[in-house]
């Protein structure tokens, strides 16, 4: 059904076996590989990735410290918290930050922005997350609060520390697929399938969803020979919506030509073909509501600008609103190359480091022993 297109050059090496894809120039489906290893069904757990979610209990943590003024609103979400609806909690949470900014409790609107930051941390927006907390701390050292501003360094080190994170996972997942490619020339099938799916899972968990249409890509032609029709249906399946929900409605329909043109069971077709209008609708769907976003955005630094604080805030609320609405493969549907995310990287280790640096410092002046050592705990974890 699929085949494998050598499209890259690239060489990789991992536990000192070298696999070398080689640019064809053409529509080949040959591809070059380097001579065999001594172990042929090696797999990628020799590098196994490392975890992209923070402790289980950091969310618990987050709630029991989030002491809002206004304890029906704590509660409310609390529990949007718990049911991981992030995008709903950051839109009361803001709504909370305007009313602060109403009444001039600077203190207040620097815990919620601090809330506001964690909250994104969570979700793995880290963009949000770093703006979030930026604003946290210069309400804090606009009031002199030192022990909330080492709190927020903590936070800002916690958010480089995920993204360094999160691009090793890319970067392992990408080193996966590239074994799992070798595998599959080698008629290592079913070394192959258990690689393309842990490739799938690890791009998914860090919102990586071409690539992991890509991986789907390739397990079709891995279900292909081994005859299993219907998991090779499943697949493409899975792939034709990875694309259509990502935007790339070109590719979810050269997938559904494919399937066309295999036989595939016609009420099965579609079915899929309209889930896949369904994904594309919504990934359209989505982008207005970034552009509306956007917009508000705009008419809240114009308003800030101008000193309309209040204005502002509740533009910037419709903002939040706006964006809850759309979809996470709209929101990543561009995503850089991994060498270039693993790359940049290194920048996330460095400024992890000099934020937590600058919070120990802090928590060292205040003898907050238990703080310090939070601190020093963290810095171990970078690499």
């Amino acid at each position: 059904m699929y085949s494998i297109a050598a499209k890259y050059v690239v060489a990789v090496t991992i536990v000192c076996t070298v696999i070398v894809y080689v640019e064809t120039g053409n529509n080949s489906n040959d591809v070059t590989v380097s001579p065999e290893p001594n172990n042929a069904t090696q797999t990628a757990s020799a590098l196994p990735p490392p975890v992209t979610k923070q402790d289980p209990d950091e969310l618990e943590k987050l709630i029991a410290e989030m002491s809002l003024s206004d304890e029906q609103l704590e509660q409310e979400i609390t529990g949007l918290l718990r049911q991981s609806e992030f995008k709903r909690a950051r839109v009361r949470l803001m709504e909370f930050a305007g009313l602060a900014v109403e009444e001039g409790d600077k203190k207040q609107l620097g815990h919620v922005m601090t809330l506001l930051g964690q909250v994104a941390i969570e979700e793995q927006d880290l963009d949000n997350a770093e703006v979030y907390l930026l604003e946290a701390l210069d309400v804090y050292e606009g009031i002199g609060d030192e022990v909330g501003s080492a709190n927020v360094y903590v936070q800002l080190g916690k958010s480089h520390l995920k993204s360094r994170q999160m691009a090793r996972t890319a970067g392992h997942a990408y080193d996966r697929l590239l074994i799992a490619r070798w595998q599959f020339s080698h008629k290592h099938y079913m070394e192959a399938e258990n690689n393309l799916r842990l490739t799938i899972d690890d791009n998914l968990a860090v919102n990586r969803y071409g690539a992991a249409a890509s991986a789907y890509d390739t397990l079709v032609n891995v279900y292909t020979q081994l005859n299993n029709t219907y998991q090779a249906e499943m697949a493409a399946a899975e792939s034709a919506k990875l694309y259509a929900a990502s935007g790339q409605l070109s590719k979810a329909d050269a997938v559904l030509s494919e399937l066309e043109l295999v036989g595939i069971e016609p009420n099965l077709l579609l079915e899929l073909k309209n889930a896949v209008v369904r994904q594309y609708a919504e990934f359209n769907a989505s982008i207005e509501q970034i552009e509306r976003a956007k917009d508000y955005e705009r008419l809240y630094n114009h308003y800030r600008a101008k000193g309309d604080t209040q204005r502002a805030w509740k533009l910037r609320v419709q903002a939040n609103r706006s964006l809850a609405k759309i979809s996470k493969r709209a929101m990543y549907h561009r995503q850089p190359d991994v060498l270039a995310v693993l790359h940049n990287s290194n920048n996330d280790m460095e400024r992890a480091q000099n934020y937590l640096s600058q919070a120990e410092v802090l928590f060292i002046e205040k003898g907050l022993l238990e703080d310090i050592a939070l601190s020093q705990s963290l810095s171990r974890q970078i690499y």
